[in-house]
C-alpha cells in the first residue's frame, strides 16, 4: 500500500495542491470542492517515526508565526529527493511543503495531534500534553510579572496559550483575574485527567508491547470528562473561559486519538471506527458553536470569517488560516465563491468606513488575532480527527489485523508518505 517516496516526489499530487484542484484537510488530501470528485480522498498523509521524533524538537511561533517543522524537516525532504520529476520553475527551491500543504500559521495548539497516523504518535501526543502543562506554568509566571512588552511575553510562551495575552494585554485587572484562574486550574480535576492521560502515553512509549487495557481505560475516562468540561462551558468571549475550554478541548482531542489508535493497533478496528464516528460529530458541533459565537458582532458585515481576509489583516493572517476557520463557521462554510467574495467585500468596506475607524484600536486588533488563533486550533483539530476516522475506515476496508500493517516501518526515512485511498 505505501508509496515509498516523499510527497514532493509525486508531481501529480503537488500540481493539484498548487493549482487548487486538491486540498489538504487534516491528514488527508482530497479533491477540492467544486471539482467533479469534490471531497473524495486522494491520499492519506502518514509520517515516518523519524519525522515524528523531529516534531518534538521544533519550535512553534506563537500567534502569527508559521510552523517551523515545514522548513526544518519537510523542506529538507525536498532537498534529498532533489525534486525528482518536478519542474523546478513550477516549485522552486524556496517552495516548501508549508505552502503546498497549507501548514503555514496553523495554531500551535493544533500541533497536539500529529499530522497523520504514526507509529511514534503516542510519544508525540504525550510530549504535547507536557507542553500544554508547561504553557500553563509559563502563562502564570508571565501574568504575575505583568506586561512590559507584549512581544516579549509572547516569545516567552510555548505558543499554545499565547493568544490569551492578546485578550488581556490592556487590563491589569483582567491579567490578575486570569492569573488567579490559572492557579485554580492547577488544583482542578482538569489537570489531573490530562496528567493521568500523559502518564499512560509515557508508559506506552516506554513499554509498547504491554497490554493496552489500562491505557484504554484511562483514555476513555479522560475523553468523557474532558468532553463534558469543553462542551458545558458557556459560550463567552472571556479569557478565563477560553483558556479552560481550550485546554479541555485539546485534551479531549488527544484522548479520542489515543483511544482510537490503541484500538486500531490492537486489531479492534470496528470499535475504533465506532468511537471516532460517535465523537467527531460532537467535536464538530462544539467547533461550530464557538465559531458562530466568536465571529458574531454588532456589525453584520463583519460577522464572518471573511473579515480576516480583508487588507486590514493582510500582514497578520494568512489565506490558509482564513480557509480553515471558514470550515467551522456555519455562516461561511456553505457559501459559493461569489457569495464568499461578496462577504469579503462587505467586510472590507465596513472596515474602511469612517464610522468604523474609532473601533479599530490595537486592543480590537489583538482580540481579532486571538479569535483567529483560537478558531484555527479548533478547525485543525477537527480536521485531523476526521482524517483519523478516514484512516480507520481504510483499515477496515483493507481487512488488516493492525494499523501497523499500513504504516511506514521504523527504518523509513523521515518525511511524509502517501497512502492511496481505497477505490470505490
Amino acid at each position: 500500500m505505501l508509496i515509498p517516496t516523499n510527497l514532493l516526489a509525486e508531481p501529480g499530487i503537488v500540481q493539484g495542491l498548487l493549482d487548487g484542484s486538491l486540498v489538504r484537510y487534516g491528514s488527508v488530501i482530497r479533491h477540492a470542492a467544486g471539482t467533479p470528485q469534490g471531497g473524495q480522498i486522494v491520499r492519506h498523509l502518514l509520517e515516518a517515526p523519524g519525522l515524528t521524533n523531529q516534531l518534538m524538537s521544533l519550535p512553534f511561533s506563537p500567534v502569527t508565526g508559521a510552523v517551523s517543522l515545514v522548513t526544518n524537516t519537510i523542506g529538507h525532504a525536498a532537498t534529498y529527493n532533489k525534486l525528482i520529476g518536478i519542474d523546478r520553475q513550477l516549485i522552486g527551491l524556496q517552495q516548501t511543503a508549508s505552502s503546498i500543504l497549507g501548514f503555514s500559521q496553523i495554531a500551535a495548539g493544533a500541533s497536539i495531534l500529529n499530522i497523520g497516523v504514526s507509529i511514534a504518535g503516542f510519544a508525540y501526543m504525550g510530549y504535547k500534553l507536557h507542553q500544554t502543562q508547561k504553557a500553563i506554568g509559563n502563562l502564570q509566571k508571565s501574568m504575575a510579572a505583568g506586561f512590559d512588552r507584549l512581544e516579549d511575553r509572547l516569545d516567552a510562551l510555548s505558543g499554545q496559550l499565547a493568544y490569551l495575552h492578546l485578550l488581556v494585554e490592556d487590563s491589569r485587572e483582567e491579567q490578575q483575574r486570569l492569573g488567579n484562574a490559572i492557579a485554580d486550574l492547577h488544583k482542578a480535576l482538569l489537570i489531573k485527567n490530562i496528567a493521568d492521560l500523559q502518564a499512560e502515553l509515557e508508559h506506552l512509549k516506554r513499554f509498547p508491547d504491554d497490554s493496552p487495557k489500562a491505557a484504554l481505560k484511562t483514555a476513555t475516562s479522560a475523553r468523557l470528562f474532558l468532553a463534558s468540561q469543553a462542551t458545558q462551558a458557556p459560550l463567552e468571549f472571556d479569557a478565563n473561559t477560553l483558556m479552560l475550554v481550550d485546554i479541555s478541548t485539546q485534551g479531549w482531542a488527544v484522548a479520542i486519538a489515543t483511544e482510537a489508535n490503541l484500538l486500531l493497533q490492537h486489531g479492534q478496528i470496528p470499535e475504533a471506527r465506532e468511537v471516532l464516528a460517535r465523537e467527531i460529530p460532537r467535536f464538530q458541533q462544539h467547533a461550530h458553536q464557538w465559531a458562530k459565537s466568536l465571529l458574531n458582532t454588532e456589525r453584520p458585515e463583519l460577522a464572518t470569517a471573511q473579515r480576516f481576509a480583508t487588507p486590514y489583516f493582510k500582514n497578520c493572517i494568512t489565506p490558509e488560516r482564513v480557509q480553515r476557520i471558514t470550515q467551522i463557521s456555519p455562516s461561511d462554510r456553505a457559501l459559493s465563491s461569489d457569495q464568499t467574495l461578496q462577504k469579503r467585500r462587505g467586510a472590507k468596506v465596513e472596515l474602511e468606513m469612517t464610522r468604523t475607524q474609532p473601533q479599530l484600536t490595537s486592543q480590537w486588533k489583538y482580540r481579532q488575532l486571538a479569535i483567529a488563533e483560537y478558531l484555527d486550533t479548533l478547525s485543525e483539530l477537527y480536521a485531523r480527527l476526521d482524517g483519523l476516522l478516514a484512516f480507520a475506515q481504510l483499515c477496515e476496508q483493507q481487512g488488516v489485523k493492525s494499523s501497523h500493517e499500513l504504516l511506514p516501518d521504523a527504518n523509513a526515512k523521515p518525511g511524509l508518505y502517501l497512502l492511496p485511498a481505497v477505490e470505490t
